[in-house]
C-alpha cells in the first residue's frame, strides 16, 4: 500500500526527542495469552488501521484539526493499548501506584499522542511507503517495520511492535530510526512526577 499516512505522522511523534529504542522493562506485567483462535496478523492489522486513516485524509476537502482529533479518538485509538503502555512508561513505580494513578497516566499518554497525531496530521502530505513483513521478537510479541520513502535523502525507518491481546494484535511503541515513543514518554513522565511528586495529568 502506498503513500500511508500514519507513518509519517507517528514519525513526528517520537522524533521529537531523540532516544535508542526502549529495552524489555522487566517490571511490566506479561501480556494475557490470547485463546487459540485465527486472528488477523499484526502486518495486517497496520494496513487496515492505516487505509482508514488514508482514506479519512483523502477527501475532497480537508478535515479540520479538530474533526482530525475526533477520528483519530474514535478509529485510531483502539489500535493502542495505552494501559500496557503506561505500565512500561511507569517502570518500578508501576508497583507503588494505585489504580486511579495508572488510569491517569494511561489517560495522559493517550491523550498526547493523539493531539500530536492531530497537529501533525493538518498538514499531511502524501509519502509512498514500503512494508516489511512482521518479525517475532517474543513468544507473544512481533514487529513490523516500515520504510517511508521520502523525495530526498535516506528512507525512514519505522517499527511498531504489537502484542497480542485477548481479541487482537495491539501497538504499545512505535520507534523512529531507533527512537522509541515508550523511552520518550518515560522519560517525560519521570521528570514530571520527580518535580511533582505526584502523577502529572495530560
Amino acid at each position: 500500500m502506498k503513500k500511508i499516512l500514519l507513518t509519517a505522522t507517528l514519525l513526528t511523534v517520537v522524533t521529537a526527542a531523540p532516544l535508542q529504542a526502549a529495552p524489555y522493562y522487566g517490571y511490566a506485567q506479561p501480556p494475557m495469552r490470547a485463546p487459540q483462535m485465527e486472528q488477523a496478523g499484526p502486518d495486517e492489522v497496520l494496513r487496515e488501521g492505516m487505509g482508514k486513516l488514508l482514506k479519512f485524509m483523502r477527501q475532497p476537502e480537508r478535515p479540520s484539526q479538530q474533526t482530525i482529533a475526533a477520528f483519530l479518538q474514535s478509529e485510531i485509538a483502539p489500535y493502542f493499548d495505552f494501559a500496557y503502555m503506561s505500565q512500561w512508561v511507569a517502570g518500578p513505580m508501576n508497583r507503588r501506584m494505585n489504580d486511579q494513578q495508572r488510569q491517569e497516566l494511561a489517560q495522559s499518554i493517550e491523550q498526547m499522542l493523539l493531539t500530536t497525531l492531530a497537529e501533525r496530521l493538518a498538514s499531511y502530505q502524501n509519502q509512498d511507503v514500503r512494508f516489511f513483513p512482521a518479525r517475532q521478537t517474543g513468544e507473544n510479541e512481533y514487529r513490523v517495520r516500515v520504510a517511508i520513502l521520502q523525495a530526498s535523502g535516506y528512507p525512514a525507518n519505522l517499527e511498531f511492535r504489537f502484542y497480542r491481546s485477548r481479541n487482537s494484535w495491539k501497538v504499545f511503541d512505535v520507534s523512529a530510526n531507533g527512537s522509541s515513543a515508550l523511552a520518550f514518554y518515560r522519560q517525560y513522565f519521570t521528570r514530571q512526577m520527580g518535580s511533582a511528586g505526584s502523577m502529572p495529568r495530560g
